[in-house]
């Protein structure tokens, strides 16, 4: 990850130990990452509501409501259900990591965690989220020029067709000239051949263009996610 994206990387740190945040911002801070905490969950729904960040460092254990059931939160909405969450814990129990996979964790690191470690895993989901973003980006401006296409098509039919019925009325009035005729007739089949192909294209593009409309809904919640 380059510095200009670790400078545009946002960080939300929810834990209910100053201590904690304080170490882990020192640690993040210095690798240029922008830096946000909060000291409990209810505090950190609406931080990362308002706020957006690109990836949220999550406690399990915290006061009122603890960390898999404010992660279950963030999952459920919309707007922040695509923000990764690596939850910071002391336990490291196969059940108690599948119940923080189960409420929507993109990954676990224990404490007392190793500073290499920890930053190679926020790299790393961080430009998963990017990747994913950038492949929905991708898909939706693929539907945008499908919807160029189809209407290009569709623009050009009626024209070829005009054109088509002239040549069929040129062709009653030159029919006693034969190299007259011949000149139109092939004019006219190639014009035919020209329709088809398009209207082929037509089809081509509508379907396509339906199978990425049924992906916009998603590059939209990841555009409020963002």
């Amino acid at each position: 990850m380059t510095a200009k994206n670790k400078e545009n990387a946002h960080i939300l740190i929810v834990d209910d130990v100053p201590n904690n945040i304080r170490l882990l911002g020192t640690i993040l801070q210095q690798e240029g990452y922008k830096i946000n905490s909060a000291k409990n969950g209810l505090q950190a729904l609406n931080i990362a509501a308002k706020g957006m960040p690109d990836l949220i460092l999550l406690d399990v254990m915290m006061p009122e409501a603890d960390g898999y059931k404010i992660c279950q939160r963030l999952k459920d909405n919309p707007a922040t259900k695509n923000i990764p969450v690596i939850f910071i814990t002391t336990r490291d129990q196969v059940k108690d990591m599948a119940k923080g996979f189960q409420a929507g964790a993109a990954d676990f690191i224990t404490k007392p965690f190793n500073t290499l470690e920890l930053l190679i895993r926020i790299r790393t989901h961080l430009k998963l989220k990017n990747a994913g973003k950038e492949r929905l980006q991708k898909e939706e401006n693929m539907g945008s020029v499908l919807e160029i296409a189809g209407s290009v098509c569709h623009e050009l039919v009626q024209p070829l067709q005009t054109i088509s019925g002239i040549s069929e009325i040129l062709l009653l009035i030159v029919n006693k000239d034969e190299a007259m005729y011949a000149k139109i007739s092939e004019i006219r089949q190639q014009v035919k051949r020209m329709v088809e192909i398009i209207k082929k294209l037509q089809g081509i593009t509508q379907y396509e263009t339906k199978h990425y409309a049924g992906k916009s809904q998603v590059t939209d919640i990841v555009k409020s996610g963002s």
